[in-house]
C-alpha cells in the first residue's frame, strides 16, 4: 500500500487523523450568536493582520455568503466553527487577475474585465472566495493523494497530489495548479493553508474543457462528430431539487435523515492525447475512424450518432457515468476505495492488502463494463490504477492484438504534464466531471472481456451500483463527524425502484465492523426498512450464464424475503433472520479445528443448501484478524443461475414475513456477486475463498 510522503521538514503520518471539529453550516444570513471570544487568532484576524494577504482579504470582504446575505465571507471566518481557508498571497492574486483579463481580451468569458482588484465585481469576488473555503478544518496530515474530503463552498472538490520541487521538498499540489507553501497554520476556528496561486476550477462543462485542450484535438473531433458532446453537457438533473428536505429516521438512529446534498449528473472521461494516437499511427479523425472500424466493425458506418457506429462505440467506452477522482483517499469517490479512515473503519486494515483491490464500472457504451484494479500483488504496478487488468500482465489474451489494449494505466495529473509538455496547463476538472489521460488506446472487445478480463467472480458493493450516490457526495461521505445516514428518496437513483409506500431507503456510510456483529464489504450499508418491496437493475456484464449471489449480514430483523429475477420468482422465500431454525438450514460450521477436507466438505454442504460463507479477504476485526469467512453472520445466498444477455435484468426483493408491518424488518444489502458458470465448472481452477 502506498503511504504518504514526507514534506521537507514536515512529517506526514501513515494514518490519516480525521478532524472532529464541528461543521459550520452555510446560511444566507450570518448568525451573530455564533460569535465567540477566543484567546488566539481567528482566520479572519490572521488574514487582516498580515499584509501579504491584503488582496485576498479584500476579495473575502466583497464576497457574499449567500444570495440574500448581508454579511461577507470574511465575516463568516470570524465566527465560531471550523474552516479550511486556502489563502493566496498578493502576488498570486495579481497574477490571476492579469491572466483572466488577458483571456477576456482574447474573447473568453472570464467574468473579469479589468486587471485591477478594485474593479472586481462582488459576484466574481464571491466566486473566487468560495473556491478557497471548506466548511471543515483540515490539516495536510488528514490528506492522501486524492482530494480534500469535503467540497468547497462552491461545491467543487479540491484535488491533491504530492509533488517534489528541484530542492527535493515535497509539497501538496492543489487542482494541478497551486502548491501549499505554508501548511497547517492553526487558528481558533480552523486552518489556513497558504498557496502560491489562486484556485480557479473551470466552470466549463466537459465538452468545452476537452475542446480547450489542443492536445485532445482528435478525441474532441470524434466526440463532436458522434454526438457524445451533447451527452457530456448534462449536469443539473433537477433545478428544483430541494436539498433541505429530511426523510424519516433510520430505526437505529434518533434523528431524521437528510436528503442527498445535490442531484447532479457527472462523468469521467478517459482520453488518449494526440501524441499517443500519433505513436500508434493515428494522425487525424479519418485515421481514428479506420482504427475504430477495425475493432468495432462497419455497421452504421456513416451514421455517427448511432450506437452501432464504430467511432461512437469507441468514444462511448471512454466515458463512465460518474465522477471518479484518481484516489478516494479521504471521502470523495475515486477509482478505488483506498486510504479511507472513518469511525473505526479503515480500508487499509479491513480490505486486506494481500489481494488486489478492484472495482467494476459500466461505461456509456451500452452493455459494457470496465474493470479498475490496484494490483497490490504485482510489484511493478502495485501503485498504479489499471483499467482492464489482465491475468499475467496480458500474456493471456484471447486476441494477441488486444495485449496492447489491456493493462491501461490511468495517469495522475502530474504524470500527464510530465509526459506531455504541451499539457503543462492541464485542467482536468470540469463543472460536471473529470478528465484523466491514459497510456494506451482503450478498446472494448467482447471476446476478450468475457474470456479474460471479466472471466472471474465479479463482486460489487451494492452502493457502487448507483452512480448517483458517488456523484452527489453520498457514498463515503465525510462531511461531519459521527455515523452519517442519508435518506434516499424514491426516484433519486435511476435504476433503483421502490414498489410500495412502506419501503424506506437509507445509506449508512462506512463505520466500525465487528466479528460476530456488523459485517460489511466496504464498511458502508445500504439499508431498506419497512414492509419492503424494491428492485434494482443488475450491472451489465458480458452475455453469458451467471450464478447470482447476494451478500448480506444476518440479523434478527432481516425478515423473510422472496427474490425475483426479471419479474419471475427465484426459488422459495428465504428467511434472512438469525435464529436456531436458520442455523440448521444454513449449516455454517467454523473452520477452526477442521481439516482441509472437512472445510471443503462443509463448504460443499452449505452450497448444496444455497449458501456460502463470506469472503476471507475482508477483515472484520483488526485485532484478531477475523474475516467475513470467520463470521457466522456474514453469508452469501445463491439466488440461482441465469442467462444474462444484452438487455436490462432486474433483481426484486419483497418482504413476505407473516405479520410483518412497519419497521419490523430491516433489509441490509452488502454486495452482489455475478459468477460466470465457466469459472464454477473448471476443476483445475476451483473458486478461491477470497
Amino acid at each position: 500500500m502506498k503511504q504518504k510522503k514526507s514534506i521537507g521538514i514536515w512529517t506526514i503520518p501513515v494514518l490519516a487523523l480525521f478532524a472532529v471539529a464541528a461543521l459550520a453550516g452555510c446560511e444566507d444570513e450570518v448568525d451573530k450568536s455564533n460569535r465567540f471570544t477566543f484567546t488566539g487568532e481567528l482566520i479572519s484576524t490572521h488574514l487582516e493582520n498580515n499584509p501579504q494577504f491584503s488582496s485576498f482579504t479584500t476579495i473575502l470582504s466583497k464576497a457574499k455568503i449567500g444570495k440574500k446575505a448581508s454579511g461577507s465571507i470574511l465575516k463568516t471566518l470570524s465566527t465560531y466553527g471550523s474552516y479550511t481557508c486556502f489563502a493566496p498571497q498578493n502576488e498570486a492574486v495579481d497574477s490571476f487577475l492579469q491572466k483572466q483579463y488577458d483571456l477576456y481580451l482574447e474573447g473568453e468569458r472570464t467574468g473579469i474585465t479589468s486587471p485591477y482588484l478594485e474593479d472586481l465585481t462582488d459576484s466574481m469576488a464571491t466566486e473566487i472566495a468560495k473556491n478557497h473555503i471548506i466548511e471543515m478544518g483540515y490539516k495536510t496530515t488528514d490528506i492522501y493523494d486524492g482530494a480534500f474530503p469535503m467540497s468547497t463552498m462552491n461545491h467543487r472538490f479540491t484535488t491533491v497530489e504530492w509533488t517534489t520541487n528541484e530542492a527535493g521538498q515535497v509539497f501538496p499540489l492543489l487542482n494541478n495548479s497551486a502548491r501549499i507553501i505554508n501548511q497547517d497554520l492553526e487558528m481558533e476556528n480552523g486552518y489556513i493553508q497558504v498557496i502560491d496561486a489562486v484556485l480557479s476550477p473551470s466552470n466549463k462543462l466537459l465538452p468545452e474543457l476537452i475542446e480547450a485542450q489542443q492536445s485532445f484535438r482528435i478525441f474532441c473531433d470524434a466526440m463532436k462528430l458522434t454526438g457524445v458532446d451533447s451527452l457530456l453537457s448534462v449536469y443539473d438533473l433537477d433545478p428544483d431539487y430541494d436539498n433541505t428536505l429530511t426523510g424519516p429516521s433510520l430505526d437505529s438512529e434518533t434523528s431524521t435523515s437528510p436528503y442527498p446534498k445535490e442531484k447532479k449528473q457527472k462523468y469521467t472521461v478517459l482520453i488518449e492525447p494526440d501524441a499517443l494516437y500519433n505513436s500508434n499511427g493515428i494522425y487525424n479523425l479519418e485515421d481514428l475512424k479506420a482504427f475504430a472500424e477495425n475493432w468495432y466493425g462497419t455497421e452504421a458506418q456513416n451514421d455517427y450518432k448511432n450506437d452501432k457506429n464504430a467511432l461512437r462505440q469507441f468514444i462511448l467506452y471512454h466515458v463512465i457515468d460518474r465522477q471518479l477522482l484518481y484516489s478516494s483517499s479521504t471521502g470523495p469517490g475515486g477509482f478505488i476505495m483506498e486510504n479511507y479512515e472513518n469511525q473505526g473503519y479503515s480500508s487499509i486494515v479491513n480490505l486486506n492488502q494481500r489481494f488486489d483491490s478492484y472495482e467494476y464500472y459500466e461505461t456509456m457504451l451500452p452493455y459494457t463494463m470496465i474493470k479498475v484494479t490496484k494490483p497490490y500483488t504485482n510489484e511493478e504496478l502495485k501503485t498504479e490504477i489499471i483499467l482492464n487488468y489482465s491475468k499475467e500482465m496480458g500474456s493471456v489474451a484471447i486476441n494477441p492484438e488486444m495485449k496492447n489494449h489491456l493493462n491501461v494505466v490511468v495517469d495522475k495529473a502530474t504524470a500527464t504534464k510530465e509526459k506531455y509538455p504541451e499539457l503543462t496547463d492541464f485542467d482536468q476538472s470540469a463543472l460536471n466531471g473529470i478528465i484523466h489521460t491514459i497510456d494506451r488506446i482503450l478498446i472494448y472487445n467482447e471476446d476478450e472481456m468475457a474470456g479474460n478480463v471479466l472471466n472471474e467472480r465479479i463482486r460489487m458493493d451494492i452502493s457502487a451500483l448507483f452512480p448517483e450516490l458517488t456523484n452527489n457526495s453520498v457514498r463515503w461521505d465525510l462531511s461531519s463527524p459521527g455515523n452519517v445516514v442519508t435518506f434516499i428518496p424514491n426516484g433519486f437513483c435511476k435504476y433503483f425502484v421502490v414498489n410500495n409506500t412502506d419501503t424506506e431507503v437509507f445509506y449508512f456510510r462506512p463505520h466500525q465492523t465487528y466479528l460476530g456483529s456488523y459485517a460489511n464489504y466496504q464498511g458502508d450499508e445500504f439499508i431498506v426498512e419497512g414492509k419492503y418491496d424494491f428492485q434494482y437493475r443488475i450491472p451489465h456484464v458480458p452475455a453469458g450464464d451467471y450464478e447470482i449471489r447476494f451478500g448480506y449480514p444476518r440479523g434478527y430483523y432481516r425478515g423473510v424475503c422472496q427474490f425475483y429475477v426479471d419479474g419471475k420468482i427465484a426459488g422459495i422465500p428465504v428467511d434472512l433472520r438469525w435464529s436456531t431454525d436458520t442455523d440448521l438450514i444454513i449449516g455454517w460450521v467454523a473452520d477452526t479445528g477442521l481439516s482441509e477436507d472437512e472445510i471443503k466438505e462443509n463448504d460443499k454442504a452449505m452450497k448444496n443448501r444455497g449458501y456460502m460463507k463470506g469472503p476471507s479477504s475482508i477483515i472484520l476485526d483488526k485485532d484478531s484478524k477475523g474475516t467475513m469467512r470467520d463470521s457466522e453472520q456474514s453469508l452469501r445466498k445463491i439466488i440461482g443461475t441465469y442467462r444474462l444477455g444484452k438487455s436490462d435484468h432486474w433483481l426484486r426483493f419483497k418482504d413476505v414475513t407473516e405479520g410483518g408491518t412497519g419497521k419490523l424488518n430491516q433489509f441490509d444489502q452488502d454486495y452482489i456477486e455475478l459468477v460466470p458458470t465457466i469459472v464454477l465448472s473448471d476443476p483445475n481452477k476451483p473458486e478461491d475463498t477470497f
